[in-house]
């Protein structure tokens, strides 16, 4: 084989590709419509069915059109920290960030009887089968004032909340009791007694 055949042959290459570039290019197109896990942007929530719609927050970059967003994810099971019959839940918000998890395969099934199914359609990793996990926050929206020494349950901003660290727990802002409150077993309400009463500047004796 002559120098200018060889020539030929790698020019070609260069135009066509090989068979496993080929196959790459497949791939990565393939790949990408498979969706694992995204930040997203709640865009309503329905406290009925704790269900939200959210939309992804990164784009899909086209050769020809350039970035454009991913569709709307709707009807999204957002998940509440529970267990035991337990749960720990919160308002959701238009604008509340959150991570978007795609099922491997479609749940139709389960999220409408909650119960193990077959899959109701083939579709794999796909937008239509997102999990919303409310509460992570990109730096442009992060907590002002974070205790990074102590567990909290707080609003935003702060004004509200309550500390558990090892010293014990700590209120900020109204604590409203609604039911009866025990301390070493003894009710603190409004219906509680003192032994040992008398009239005049004394104190009362501990709680009955």
């Amino acid at each position: 084989m002559t120098p200018d055949e060889i020539q030929k042959i790698e020019r070609n290459k260069n135009i066509v590709g090989s068979v496993e570039d080929t196959h790459q290019a497949a791939m990565e197109g393939m790949m990408k419509d498979v969706h694992t896990c995204l930040p997203g942007i709640v865009q309503s929530f329905n406290p009925v069915n704790q269900t939200a719609e959210v939309q992804p927050a990164i784009q899909r970059v086209f050769t020809e059109r350039g970035a454009v967003n991913l569709p709307l994810c709707v009807d999204v099971p957002v998940v509440f920290p529970g267990g035991g019959g337990f749960f720990f839940t919160f308002p959701i918000s238009a604008g509340d960030e959150c991570v978007l998890v795609f099922s491997e395969r479609c749940m139709d099934g389960w999220a409408i009887d909650g119960a193990i199914s077959e899959p109701e359609d083939y579709r794999s990793h796909d937008l239509s089968d997102a999990f919303a996990f409310v509460g992570v926050n990109s730096v442009a929206k992060k907590l002002s004032g974070f205790n990074a020494s102590a567990a909290e349950i707080r609003n935003r901003a702060g004004t509200v909340k309550m500390v558990f660290s090892n010293a014990g727990i700590v209120v900020t802002g109204n604590f409203t009791v609604n039911g009866q409150v025990i301390a070493n077993g003894k009710r603190i309400d409004e219906t509680h007694k003192h032994s040992g009463v008398t009239t005049g500047g004394g104190q009362s004796g501990v709680v009955v």
